[in-house]
């Protein structure tokens, strides 16, 4: 039988392989959006998570804790941070939330922290 050496991908950072190391085969990015203020009674139609999860059309979202963040899983082509976060802010108040100066920050999935 045959022997080859494998060469691709290299070991080591950005080989999909490593230990800590997020890695996606799809164009999928994780974010976490602070909406400032706790959105535990904010859900519902017309409610703020749902203008959140309508903006951004989340493939995966959880909003949780008091903290007003929202952890989400979105199609990440065509989308960083700073568009998102304008995005984010241009929808203004919604159900006594001020989102208008609000942040999205795009986060490695170990640094999700609902406090």
């Amino acid at each position: 039988m045959a022997e080859f050496t494998r060469t691709n991908p290299v070991a080591g950072a950005g080989s999909g392989y490593d230990h800590g190391e997020n890695y996606s085969t799809s164009q999928i990015t994780a974010i976490e959006i602070d909406a400032g203020a706790s959105l535990a009674a904010k859900d519902g139609i017309g409610g703020a998570i749902e203008a959140i999860a309508r903006e951004f059309s989340p493939l995966m979202y959880v909003s949780t804790g008091t903290a007003g963040k929202v952890f989400a899983i979105v199609d990440g082509h065509h989308q960083d941070a700073a568009s998102m976060t304008s995005r984010l802010q241009a929808l203004g108040t919604v159900d006594g939330v001020d989102l208008s100066g609000q942040t999205v920050v795009l986060r490695d999935l170990d640094a999700f922290d609902a406090s």
